[in-house]
């Protein structure tokens, strides 16, 4: 069996013999850069849904400093258009919570057998300390199995003072409240009994979703070291390439040869894996999320 490195196309390009152990190597290093880059397509959605539903409401606030939404037809879309982004977000979460732990396993090829556990232990960390977290974590459960998440919009219009030069500031709040969660018998007793009458969900929503931030972060150091070496050992392959061929090195991969056929392959893209370290530049951990909310008052205004 001969192992070699060269790039995956048709025509006639070098060839560069390697070991067997860096076979090998360049192997283990594929599998833990394409896991790393699924947990960060997974919080990429997650993040991507929440900015979403953001978008909804600023939408409908500024839509209401110059419309006013009469009928019941534009109430209902305006319900339906909050209700989905909303979903969309418990949706992704669940989603990327749920592959976290083996997405973490995979990435350190089950070289910390107690990774999942540390995942889960951090999970429930955030989930003792934050009502939001258990909250939306059982309201998830809700809609899943019995109802929608938003039962009250409130669109909002107020003098922001007395002044002369005072502004009609304009804002849209989305609400559960507690007698529909508590119609569900399936609801999580112990949470539903610390769910005062309303729940602001935009504010639950930003502190969960800085919860899961936490957590991602966590899941980030937890795998950073084997990552960068993994990372290290792919562009040394393709440093060794370049010596023998000076041009793109785009589809460049390590094979497995016997009898002149190849056996196997593992490709070597780094212009993919540099998505994923786009992706952790533009994610950065969001701290303290749930006391930030944007404006579009004039400059100057109080």
């Amino acid at each position: 069996m001969r192992y070699i490195l060269r790039k995956d196309v048709i025509a006639p390009v070098p060839e560069v013999e390697i070991s067997v152990e860096e076979y090998a190597r360049l192997e283990h290093a594929r599998k833990v850069l394409t896991s790393a880059f699924a947990i960060e397509e997974k919080y990429e959605i997650l993040i991507s849904n929440f900015l979403e539903l953001e978008r909804q409401l600023l939408h409908l606030a500024v839509t209401n400093t110059v419309r006013n939404t009469l009928t019941y037809s534009e109430f209902f879309e305006t319900r339906s258009a909050l209700n989905i982004s909303l979903v969309n977000v418990l949706t992704a979460a669940r989603l990327y919570l749920d592959q976290l732990p083996q997405d973490i396993c995979d990435c350190l090829l089950n070289s910390n057998p107690s990774a999942a556990n540390l995942v889960k232990e951090r999970c429930s960390t955030e989930y003792d300390a934050h009502f939001e977290y258990r909250f939306m974590e059982a309201l998830r459960n809700h809609v899943q199995h019995r109802g929608i998440p938003i039962h009250f919009i409130s669109q909002n219009a107020h003098w922001t003072s007395f002044e002369e030069d005072r502004l009609m500031e304009y804002s849209v709040d989305i609400l559960a409240q507690r007698r529909y969660l508590a119609e569900d018998k399936q609801f999580k007793k112990k949470t539903l009994d610390e769910v005062p009458d309303e729940v602001d969900l935009k504010a639950a929503c930003r502190r969960y979703v800085e919860c899961l931030s936490a957590i991602h972060e966590f899941a980030r150091d937890l795998t950073a070291k084997i990552v960068k070496c993994s990372r290290a050992s792919i562009e040394a392959a393709h440093t060794r390439y370049a010596e023998v061929y000076a041009e793109n090195r785009l589809g460049l991969a390590a094979f497995a040869v016997a009898d002149g056929r190849n056996v196997s392959s593992v490709p070597l893209l780094l212009e993919w894996d540099d998505v994923r370290i786009e992706l952790q530049k533009r994610n950065s951990q969001l701290v303290n999320l749930s006391k930030r909310y944007v404006t579009a008052r004039p400059r100057g205004k109080k």
